[in-house]
């Protein structure tokens, strides 16, 4: 039964993109060789030809990108985002066949136009067939059927992660071998082995997750795992968040697992220089006004400098004078290095608002175009706090594989300021360990929208 619902839910996504990949391509050409001026409408029968040819390409990334495999989390902005970079795939595609392998031209402004129509009809055909799956959960459709397998830290939280405001469609339907600890609530199971305990519940997922001192338990239930044939199994192994994108490789057929992979090739270390020294300097243009206006502000308040610098330690730990807005008196002794607090009496009335919306660090993009920071990465810290860290925090000194930044993916989720330093280093290994320009134009997007104003900024 589910395999048959899993099969029809398929069939609609390859049939919805096959209708909007063709309308897309034949939409174009009508356009160009029957609407606009200059079109030959003799040329229109090779366009019509291209069409399978498209759809292959089309189909083929789509596939590719695994926008056919139904995940549990529904996000849009990913599924839209993907689809856009398939599309984009099987345009360039076209383009080096069209050059290569075709004596006769094609219409340029045919596939100029076509590219833009199917990143429409593409989202907008998913967005539709999204809205139906949604629709369908609430009808007991295509809902998944998940088995929990063991106990455990990391079982409860995948089980609490499952009951997400994204998380649809989703159906508990047991727990087996949990050691008489219920999670959630789940039914248990009573059965000798997991094949069994899987035709009691028929689900579509399988879980397994044990303690971490529970391994060759976990072992013997994997080895059960590897018997199940129509059934997706996937194991909660007990290790950081942090290490997620961390690659599994191997030498000679034995299992590596390399714990501090986060190199930067040469041309990417040349696109985020280049995307730093840009919108930096395009930044520092635009908000002059708004630099003046806060210096003047600063000025007038209370006596002092207009820029606070501080040594801070930045890529292969080296050290660096960081510029910011001063938002503290200077008639009042810092003493030991930490982290302000709320009701802070340094820091002055218009210091408080500067903090709080995260304008005293606009000097920063100073730091970028310089070289000693770039516009994302890891927030940096004080010399003596860093060598107390590396000291007590496993893994801290990995932070210094990248540069320092004025925002980071730990900032724009909210740890920052007087926050668990745990969890915005695991944040910050994350990022270092997953790093591509998306993703930090992703955190740029965060920035504007969530990282300038934080409760957590005193």
């Amino acid at each position: 039964m589910k395999n048959k619902a899993n099969k029809a839910l398929l069939v609609l996504k390859v049939l919805g993109d096959t209708i909007a990949v063709l309308s897309a391509w034949l939409l174009a050409g009508y356009l160009r060789f029957y609407i606009l001026p200059g079109g030959r409408i003799a040329s229109f029968a090779l366009f019509i030809q291209l069409s399978v040819l498209v759809w292959i390409f089309n189909i083929f990334f789509i596939s590719r990108n695994d926008l056919y495999i139904e995940e549990l989390e529904h996000s849009w902005r990913k599924e839209t985002s993907t689809l856009i970079f398939s599309a984009f795939e099987a345009f360039l595609l076209l383009l080096v066949v069209l050059y290569f392998f075709f004596s006769e031209k094609v219409s340029r402004i045919a596939i100029g136009l076509y590219f833009f129509i199917i990143v429409i009809f593409l989202v907008l055909e998913r967005t539709i067939i999204s809205s139906h799956i949604k629709k369908s959960y609430k009808k007991g459709k295509y809902t998944r059927r998940i088995l929990l397998v063991g106990y455990g830290e990391k079982l409860e939280h995948y089980e609490s992660a499952l009951h997400s405001r994204r998380m649809h469609g989703i159906k508990l339907v047991g727990q087996f071998d949990g050691e008489g600890v219920a999670i959630g609530g789940a039914r248990q199971i009573n059965a000798g082995l997991l094949r069994e305990a899987v035709a009691l519940t028929n689900p579509d997922l399988v879980v397994i997750g044990y303690p971490g001192e529970e391994y060759k338990r976990q072992e013997k239930m994997v080895a059960q795992a590897l018997d199940l044939l129509n059934e997706k199994v996937i194991m909660l192994p007990s290790i950081p968040e942090s290490y997620i994108g961390t690659q599994i490789s191997d030498f000679r057929w034995i299992p590596m697992l390399t714990l501090n992979a986060a190199e930067m090739g040469f041309f990417q270390r040349f696109m985020k220089r280049t995307f730093d020294i840009v919108s930096c300097s395009v930044g520092i243009v635009l908000i002059s006004p708004v630099l003046l206006l806060i210096a003047l502000l600063i000025k007038l308040s209370s006596p002092g400098p207009i820029i606070f610098k501080q040594k801070r330690i930045t890529r292969d730990e080296e050290e660096f004078t960081m510029y910011k807005f001063r938002s503290m008196r200077t008639d009042i002794p810092e003493g030991n290095a930490h982290w302000t607090e709320e009701n802070d009496p340094r820091i002055t009335k218009i210091g408080r608002f500067l903090r709080k919306t995260s304008l005293d660090e606009l000097p920063q993009l100073f730091n970028v175009i310089g070289g000693s920071m770039s516009l994302i990465g890891p927030r940096p810290e004080r010399p003596e706090l860093v060598e107390k860290f590396n000291q007590e925090i496993p893994g801290y000194r990995m932070r210094h594989r990248f540069k320092a930044g004025v925002s980071g993916w730990a900032q724009v989720n909210g740890w920052r300021g007087n926050t668990s330093l745990e969890r915005r280093i695991e944040f910050d290994l994350y990022y270092i360990r997953n790093w591509t320009m998306l993703f930090d134009l992703k955190i740029v997007l965060f920035t504007f929208f969530r990282g300038f104003v934080n409760e957590n900024a005193y």
